[in-house]
């Protein structure tokens, strides 16, 4: 009776933790926004969680390499969204990718968006 009950606690803790490990996939999404000054801004959407986390933006020309840049900001704990933005003009034509990284003190997680800058949307 006791190794069952036992095998049962210790089962129950063991799925209790990989459902609190678990963390859904990043989303990413880019838009432009035009106000006074028109920006590309590409947002990630993560699980809220009780920690900070470091999301590093890498914006990627596959046309013009000189035009990339990496930045990383802190996501504050119990927040769900960060975003990073890039002014539209100037910006070179065609083809982007943008790939975002999440590190906290146990993972390390990524996704990654494609878009065609064309005069000022983006397909």
């Amino acid at each position: 009776m006791k190794k069952t009950y036992l095998a049962s606690i210790v089962m129950i803790m063991m799925l209790s933790s990989s459902l609190i490990a678990y963390e859904s996939d990043p989303v990413i999404e880019c838009t432009v926004v035009s106000e006074d000054i028109e920006k590309i801004v590409c947002k990630v959407q993560l699980e809220r969680a009780d920690h900070d986390r470091v999301v590093t933006f890498f914006w990627h020309s596959k046309r013009y390499p000189q035009d990339d840049r990496d930045r990383s900001v802190v996501l504050n704990a119990n927040h769900g969204s960060v975003y990073d933005y890039r002014f539209l003009r100037g910006r070179v034509q065609g083809e982007w990718s943008v790939s975002v990284i999440i590190v906290n003190t146990e993972t390390q997680r990524s996704a990654e968006v494609d878009f065609v800058l064309e005069g000022s949307a983006l397909q």
